[in-house]
């Protein structure tokens, strides 16, 4: 028997309410802390860590992405971005309007992604309270409002792919997955959980298909410069280079000479760690969720080049399972210390501290990692069955 309608609307509204009291109190800590200390730039020239502006201006004026412009990210990210980008240009360019455009869009995904986990849910109740934790997340709305990045948008798209898998919708899941690696290349993160879970041809063609769709018109018109994924291009899309708040990144910050870490051992440090939990996620396969949070977890531990924003994908997937492992705690430390982390690398610029903050959110991390494969092996409890009898 379906639920009522009016409850089904009654949790999308209580979660839109959650959604613009968050959404409010983020721009109070924005104004107060982070607008003071420069972080978004002046009110004449505003600060935009990504030339999102430049890109909006060259497609609306019919230039070509990587042709007429310089483009790090794959097409898809650059139109969706067309809408806070053109607002902020009718508005002057000028703060705090250009700055307000991009974190109240960035939030709205926050918004989409949080009704996501709903229907993701075993239950409306379930998906409601995975929702509400997600949004609560320090990660969810630091990174779209104080930071002001646009990760919400990939984590919004991981976030159909999987709730369509988990649906068992293959095609629309694949094509999904394909949209997701359109958006950002960590979009992809997902494929192989989901070819591991359903041995299914869809995750190994699907994907593949819409993507080189949508990138081959740009690599015939701008050649090499649409290669967003060249290994030996500083700024694109790979791990391999130092960037963020990856602990090597940061001890790199704060010393010189023969104390600084090269990149080689870094980078084979991480194939050689995701491919050994790939290896454990095909032998075992605890769970889609499960496996898609420890496939994240082991990612963002050795990726040399960490973005704050990128724990916001481990954000959505973990939610689903603080109740069933007990990670609540976890949970939300990790997601706070993570955000401070990164203020306290700029503009702070105090480079140990965040060093020390990030092994703190490592630590937590490996634990929510031996905890989800311990609890997630051991077989299922049988119900307890009371014996009527007894008195």
């Amino acid at each position: 028997m379906e639920e009522p309608r009016t409850f089904i609307r009654r949790e999308e509204v209580k979660l839109f309410f959650l959604f613009l009291i968050l959404l409010v109190m983020y721009l109070a800590i924005a104004y107060f802390i982070h607008w003071p200390a420069g972080y978004y730039g002046s009110i004449e020239q505003p600060r935009f860590a990504d030339p999102w502006i430049a890109r909006t201006e060259t497609i609306l004026s019919g230039g070509l992405l990587y042709r007429d412009v310089f483009t790090t990210t794959p097409p898809l990210t650059n139109f969706l971005l067309i809408p806070p980008a053109y607002l902020a240009g009718r508005l002057g360019h000028i703060n705090p309007w250009a700055t307000l455009s991009f974190m109240v869009y960035f939030s709205l995904f926050n918004y989409l992604g949080a009704l996501v986990l709903l229907y993701m849910g075993e239950t409306r109740r379930k998906g409601f309270w995975t929702a509400v934790f997600f949004l609560l997340n320090p990660l969810t709305f630091g990174n779209t409002i104080l930071r002001r990045q646009d990760e919400s948008v990939v984590v919004f798209f991981i976030g159909v792919a999987l709730l369509l898998f988990l649906k068992r919708k293959h095609f629309s899941a694949a094509v999904s997955m394909g949209l997701a690696v359109l958006v950002k290349l960590t979009g992809g993160i997902i494929l192989p959980i989901a070819f591991l879970h359903s041995r299914k041809w869809h995750y190994l063609v699907i994907p593949a298909v819409v993507f080189f769709t949508a990138v081959t018109p740009f690599l015939i018109l701008a050649g090499r410069a649409a290669m967003f994924w060249d290994f030996s291009q500083q700024e694109g899309e790979h791990p391999f280079q130092f960037g963020g708040v990856s602990l090597v990144a940061l001890w790199n910050n704060f010393h010189e000479g023969a104390q600084q870490v090269g990149l080689q051992w870094p980078s084979i440090l991480f194939v050689v760690g995701v491919g050994a939990i790939l290896l454990f996620i095909a032998w075992k396969r605890i769970g889609v969720v499960e496996d898609l949070t420890l496939l994240l977890i082991v990612i963002l531990l050795l990726t040399p080049k960490l973005h704050t924003g990128y724990f916001s994908m481990l954000a959505l997937s973990m939610a689903p399972l603080l109740k069933r492992y007990r990670l609540h705690a976890i949970y939300f430390i990790f997601g706070a210390l993570a955000i401070v982390a990164d203020y306290y690398k700029w503009p702070i610029e105090n480079f140990p501290v965040a060093f020390y903050l990030m092994v703190a959110v490592v630590v937590l991390l490996v634990a929510a990692l031996v905890i989800i494969i311990w609890k997630g092996l051991q077989p299922p409890q049988p119900p307890l069955v009371v014996n009527p009898h007894i008195q």
